[in-house]
């Protein structure tokens, strides 16, 4: 088929019928094939026209015949795979070729376009439609310091649907400059709505409109307005409310605040465990850090029947204690036999973080993390030893080591995981019980082991600090709320 010429063979029709499909394929128009006839000057040589027929009739033995003067009329296409792309070209991802100019550049992003005409947004924020009436919203959130659009988002937050609350909320704080007057009167207006879902919005948004304690737009007669609208919803009936009330007494008020703790602490006791939940968060972000009776307000929820509470209260334990405050440690130890695999995991986290690098009893209890049936409290038991010891430490290396041969291969897949982090080169019999991880039983502790002895091979025999290479997960609250919007920022 190479070099097929037609001009005297006979070429049967599924060959024709091949070189036609050829030109169906992406890419093959823009290279044309070369025209030959009967007409060249040059005629084919024997071998060609011979390789070329023989081809042909161990394709399609039993094909009809063209004529000679059909042939002549029709000439054939090159193969497609011997067509040579022009240096300006490049290959697809089907292996089609896509014709490039010499001086084109890779295509620049689009930047931001302008805001939208505030008539239109005006009209369709009042749309039986969601997502055109949160579109609109956001986009009323670019026309900056601007009266009209400042009232209807402030509207939208009393809307129906809960998107369009939160498109409400996130344009009230690019609409103009935080503390403005404009957006906080709209804003606090909504906190006397006979409707459960829009204070909330409204209190929420008041926690990102307003400036912190201490700044100049702060202590002025509507100010206090505000304290007073947050400090009322701490009572409210609506659960949802009292939560949304607590978090932004805890932004907004004077760190070690006296009322705001208080609040906190009688919220403690709340019927509704994610009020609970948020008055443990309140307290932290409050007190100074090493506050004893803090840690001591917290721990009975400990034992709160909800596990959110309790994941909570051992994260913020965590958050307050100093390191190697042996009180906060021995809370957190207990709280890795918890029940529930959420808590068991914030719980490794924390002791990790609270207890020093000498304290050998948390590191055991650390290392016994590593043979919890759940796999994420092995993670946390992981990251959390290779953290807190580092790279080179004996101890933490020897409790991994004994616990190779683990009848769960969860147990022994997690202690290769952490030698491939703190071993080093220069310890041979670690390696050598690595390689024999190879040939476990499971394939998840066999791929470990792998990796395992190829990162122990380039880690030099010092010790130094392990840094994680896990993202920073500890903000779960607002994942997503502040996440960039494609369709509408790029159009």
């Amino acid at each position: 088929m190479l070099g097929l010429r037609a001009s005297g063979s006979q070429v049967p029709i599924a060959a024709r019928c091949a070189y036609a499909r050829l030109l169906t394929l992406p890419g093959a128009e823009s290279c044309p094939p070369t025209i030959s006839s009967s007409s060249s000057s040059s005629a084919p040589s024997a071998t060609t026209t011979a390789a070329a027929t023989t081809t042909a009739a161990a394709a399609a033995p039993k094909a009809a015949t063209l004529s000679n003067s059909a042939s002549a009329a029709t000439p054939l296409p090159r193969p497609r795979h011997h067509l040579q792309a022009p240096k300006s070209s490049i290959s697809g991802p089907w292996g089609g070729v896509r014709l490039l100019s010499s001086t084109s550049e890779a295509p620049k992003r689009k930047g931001k376009a302008p805001p939208r005409p505030k008539d239109e947004l005006l009209k369709e924020a009042k749309h039986h439609d969601v997502p055109v009436r949160r579109k609109a919203v956001r986009g009323l959130g670019k026309h900056r310091d601007d009266g009209q659009a400042i009232e209807a988002i402030a509207h939208a937050l009393g809307d129906e649907d809960v998107a369009v609350q939160l498109a409400a909320q996130y344009a009230l704080g690019k609409v103009a400059e935080k503390g403005d007057e404009r957006v906080v009167k709209a804003t606090l207006e909504k906190t006397a709505s006979t409707c459960e879902w829009t204070r909330i919005a409204a209190l929420s948004t008041l926690a990102d409109v307003t400036e912190p304690f201490g700044h100049a737009t702060r202590g002025t007669p509507l100010d206090l307005e505000v304290d007073a609208a947050v400090k009322r919803c701490l009572k409210d009936e609506d659960w949802g409310v009292r939560r949304a009330a607590i978090d932004t007494t805890a932004k907004r008020a004077e760190p070690n605040s006296s009322e705001a703790i208080e609040a906190a602490r009688a919220l403690l006791q709340d019927q509704m465990g994610t009020v609970r939940e948020s008055a443990i968060k309140a307290i932290a972000a409050l007190v100074p850090t090493g506050s004893r009776e803090a840690v001591d307000w917290i721990a009975p929820r400990l034992d709160d029947w909800h596990e959110s509470v309790r994941r909570a209260a051992v994260v913020c334990i965590a958050k307050i204690a100093a390191r190697g405050d042996q009180h906060a440690i021995e809370l957190e130890k207990t709280a890795c036999n918890d029940r529930s695999w959420i808590v068991r995991k914030a719980a490794t986290d924390s002791l990790a973080k609270t207890a020093s690098v000498d304290d050998l009893a948390s590191l055991r209890k650390l290392a016994t993390m590593l043979e919890d049936f759940d796999p994420l409290p092995r993670m946390a038991a992981i990251y959390g030893i290779a953290e807190l010891c580092g790279v080179g430490h004996r101890k933490a290396i020897k409790l991994a080591e004994a616990r190779l041969e683990h009848r769960d291969a969860g147990t022994r897949q997690a202690c290769v995981q952490l030698l491939e982090k703190i071993a080093t080169q220069d310890m041979t019999e670690i390696v050598r019980k690595v390689q024999e991880r190879l040939e476990d039983e499971d394939e998840h502790v066999r791929d470990s082991a792998y990796y395992a002895l190829e990162a122990i091979k380039k880690t030099a025999p010092e010790r130094r600090r392990w840094i994680s290479d896990l993202p920073d997960l500890g903000d779960l609250d607002r994942l997503g709320f502040e996440s960039s919007d494609d369709e509408e920022e790029g159009q």
